[in-house]
């Protein structure tokens, strides 16, 4: 028995060796894995203080491939993703991902390493993460498995059209499932909901991005999926008949950054444009527009070369110069970037010493920067910048593949608005108000903005207790963002209103927006009230400065290690990890301050965390010993009498940046009314600064003059903003034939042009719309409704036949009342191209401006940014 007992242990230690043996390494390449291993070792010491309920998942009965799947998401984890979620969670990822490879026949096809960094990752951008993945694929995976994965990526993104369409919103970036549930989301949420959709059925996928348009105020993401070797690019939520199409495609020729991150250490052929312990951001520009390597050589004021100097490469938009890319020079003072035609500022820095130039791509390869200013100098300039010219790119496609393509989009705003219908209306709401009297124009706003997630403000609003009910609506509408009515959670705000410390000397507007409300600044609205009453006892803290002491003795510091998803940690994640960046920091010591009853705000421009004290905001600086208040200064913005702008506008054509490590970056008023209008005063730390405006021309060149100067302590400065005529050139280009007809949308009827046109002036206007761009100028004509109705000419939006089945007259209201819609049933359109020949190459929408005459002097095509305001100043 004990010879046939060590037999049978043997025979038992042999198949577990041959079973090992036989088990699949999910990263064969063991050079690799050693670095992963070597960095999920790091990860594990950094994230000790939550060790259970991140590491304990390895204890559990994993295979060798969910082994090494588990420990390369660890490896490249952000802090945000260290703080806010657990092992369970990362497993249910990797499962998923295994088993949409082991379900589609193309899951053999992909390489390990594309399948490592582009279907793998849970995170796509910097959303908060949930299980979407497990969710889409139990909606796709029948409806895709017998096609080629070509086709499969085309539908998926037809599928994601059936769910979401393009709105746009703040810069926090919901997450997959939260934006399926609003129907609607920004192109960053687009592109995150799609590229989610594709991992989830194992296509690869990444969300590529151009941090800003060169022709106009504004930036976009978009999809690219790994097919059968190839990468090709696709618009989120915007089906198509082929891949390599969308609207973006002419756009896209005139950019000079176009990027994406990948998860983790990614080795490739392509330029890296920042390389670091969690993450490998890439140059993919090439796969666009036509390029030009630019090199940068920094020299001091001695002409010695410069090692180590900081340089960017920053384009104007939103008026002010956006930092594209960032490097250092080599030891022979030299840097490069790869980048479109058109033009750069080039900004060099060595400590508070710096240097600037503009680069013209298309006449440099490359230019040399002296560091020989400092930021106490007081002076102003003025320089124009050109975009690159449009390009040509794109499938081809005959009528009949568009005209099915356009049947399977009307079909798709059907499947989506029949599930918008389910959401809140105006009289439901009114309902509802009445029924828990509540006020009825605020209710009604509040829910009819809530979308999707109704049901759960609805419910917060009926059970909240009657001495708190006061709080209610200003916490709602004054308090947490749009958004935020969107996807947070009845338990949420119940956890910041029921458990908030409401001291009877603040007013109800400071307690609801700087004591209950959980919004502080772009983080995920979670509870955290309660916890830390539970956590700290109630007299542990006396005052903020208390708070503010106790986070610099507990909580370390550690910017890089937050760099991969960008995203911000809940309180909660700070106070369990014990490590956090800078920003997630600051917006803990608020929240902590809140829940103790202290009034607390981040500083919307400068981003400073603030608490009340005796009635006046108070900084604190976490980063310097001095607690003493920064001396402040006053500026007093007006508009020049001699600016080309009467009403400037902040973003638009003027922004104040600050001087701090050798540059200068913008004071964020984008969410602040205090330069709603002028004069307008701000009260700000005395120091350097620097105002840049900007005005764009038709061709999406901009006129800008930058202006430095110092602001001393308790000093009023005037900076009345000017702004430089752009020269807008009146020729004429066209000729319209005034007898041709246009057909009255939805008639027989049929008007000739010479009907239409206004001594005023006409604009006519070829619309797409279903898709982002048209639905950009519609927003900014209705948001400029006065000025045009006030100048009178008539405006004219035109659909060429195949589109008017996707013509959808609630996205197109409250326009100008002279507006008039028709369809172009004699292709007056083709007769337009003919005459301007190239010059329409940018896509749908296409503007033109015609006189009294039928003078064709003003044409446009595509996405840009401020057009209507551009018609206005021609007319």
């Amino acid at each position: 028995m004990k010879k046939l007992s060590i037999i049978t242990s043997m025979a038992f230690l042999v198949c577990v060796m041959f079973a090992c043996q036989k088990e699949k390494h999910f990263i064969t390449d063991a050079k690799y894995r050693t670095m992963v291993e070597k960095r999920f070792d790091a990860t594990k010491k950094l994230a000790n203080n939550r060790s259970e309920a991140l590491f304990s998942v390895f204890n559990q009965n994993l295979s060798l491939e969910e082994k090494e799947a588990l420990q390369f998401l660890y490896a490249f984890m952000s802090l945000s993703d260290l703080a806010d979620y657990n092992g369970d969670f990362y497993l249910k990822q990797v499962r998923s991902a295994f088993a949409a490879r082991d379900t589609f026949a193309w899951g053999k096809k992909v390489p390990e390493d594309i399948f490592r960094h582009f279907v793998l990752p849970p995170r796509v951008n910097n959303e908060n993460m949930d299980t979407a993945r497990m969710a889409f694929f139990g909606e796709l995976k029948d409806r895709i498995k017998n096609m080629s994965m070509y086709d499969a990526a085309l539908e998926v993104n037809v599928w994601c059209n059936e769910k979401v369409a393009y709105k746009a919103s703040d810069g926090r970036t919901s997450s997959p499932l939260a934006t399926c549930k609003s129907a609607i989301g920004r192109c960053g949420e687009e592109s995150t909901f799609t590229v989610t959709a594709m991992r989830a059925v194992g296509i690869p996928a990444r969300q590529i991005y151009t941090p800003r348009w060169a022709h106009c105020d504004d930036n976009h993401a978009w999809v690219e999926v790994w097919v059968d070797g190839k990468w090709y690019f696709l618009g989120a939520c915007e089906p198509s008949p082929k891949l390599n199409m969308g609207w973006f495609a002419i756009p896209s020729t005139r950019t000079m950054l176009t990027q994406t991150n990948v998860y983790g250490k990614y080795e490739s052929s392509e330029e890296v444009l920042v390389e670091n312990d969690l993450f490998t951001r890439i140059n993919l520009l090439h796969n666009y527009a036509p390029t030009k390597r630019l090199f940068v050589k920094v020299l001091d004021a001695n002409n010695q070369v410069v090692e180590n100097a900081n340089v960017e490469f920053q384009l104007y938009n939103y008026s002010e110069f956006y930092p594209l890319a960032t490097k250092k020079t080599d030891k022979n003072g030299y840097c490069s970037l790869n980048t479109g035609l058109g033009d750069l500022l080039i900004w060099a820095n060595k400590g508070n010493t710096f240097g600037f130039e503009k680069a013209d791509m298309r006449l440099i390869d490359t230019l040399k920067i002296v560091l020989n200013k400092n930021a106490n100098q007081s002076y102003e300039l003025s320089l124009n910048f050109t975009p690159p010219v449009p390009g040509t790119t794109g499938e081809n496609v005959d009528s009949a593949q568009i005209k099915q393509c356009n049947a399977r989009i009307k079909k798709c705003n059907a499947i989506r608005e029949a599930y918008e219908h389910t959401f809140m209306d105006e009289a439901k709401a009114k309902a509802f108000a009445q029924q828990y009297n509540y006020n009825i124009d605020s209710t009604v706003s509040i829910l009819v903005k809530s979308r999707g997630n109704h049901e759960e403000i609805k419910k917060f609003m009926s059970s909240v207790s009657a001495n708190l009910k006061p709080y209610v609506l200003s916490l709602l509408l004054d308090g947490i963002y749009e958004k935020d009515l969107r996807d947070t959670k009845a338990e949420y705000l119940f956890d910041h209103l029921n458990n908030a410390v409401i001291n009877p000397q603040y007013d109800l507007e400071t307690l609801a927006k700087y004591v209950i409300n959980p919004r502080v600044q772009l983080e995920m609205v979670k509870p955290y009230k309660a916890y830390f009453q539970s956590k700290f006892g109630k007299n542990t803290f006396t005052n903020p400065q208390a708070v503010a002491e106790w986070i610099k003795k507990n909580i370390n510091i550690n910017d890089d290690a937050n760099a991969g998803s960008r995203c911000q940690l809940t309180p909660v994640g700070v106070y369990e990890l014990k490590v956090s960046d800078k920003r997630s920091r600051d917006i803990f010591f608020v929240a902590l301050c809140r829940s103790f009853g202290f009034p607390a705000r981040m500083d919307l421009a400068s981003l400073v965390p603030q608490y009340l004290d005796n009635g006046k905001w108070t900084d604190v600086k976490f980063e310097t010993e001095n607690t003493a208040i920064a001396p402040k200064g006053k500026l007093v913005i007006s508009s020049d009498k001699k600016s080309a702008i009467a009403k400037p506008e902040y973003y638009i054509h003027y922004t104040i940046e600050r001087f701090n490590d050798g540059k200068y970056r913008s004071l964020d008023y984008e969410y602040d009314n205090s330069l709603q209008k002028l004069p307008a005063t701000l009260e700000v730390d005395a120091g350097n600064y620097l105002m840049v405006t900007g005005n764009r021309a038709a061709d999406g060149s901009v006129f800008t003059q930058l202006k430095f100067f110092t602001l001393g302590a308790q000093e009023t400065k005037d900076m009345p903003v000017f702004v430089r005529e752009a020269i807008l050139e009146r020729k004429v280009e066209g000729q319209l034939d005034m007898a041709q007809k246009l057909q009255v949308l939805n008639q027989a009827k049929e008007v000739k042009l010479s009907d239409l046109i206004s001594k005023k002036g006409t604009i006519l206007m070829w619309i797409e719309p279903n898709k982002e761009p048209t639905r950009h100028v519609v927003v900014e004509m209705q948001n400029l409704k006065k000025e045009m109705e006030a100048w009178g000419g008539t405006i004219t939006m035109i659909l060429k036949p195949e589109y008017v089945s996707m013509f959808n007259p609630k996205s197109f209201e409250n326009l100008p009342k002279q507006t008039r819609f028709y369809v172009d049933s004699q292709h007056i359109f083709d007769q337009v191209q003919a005459q301007l020949k190239d010059k329409l190459q940018g896509g749908m929408p296409v503007v033109i401006a015609v006189s009294d005459k039928g003078e064709i002097f003003f044409h446009s095509a595509g996405y840009r940014i401020g057009l209507p305001e551009q018609l206005m100043k021609l007319f």
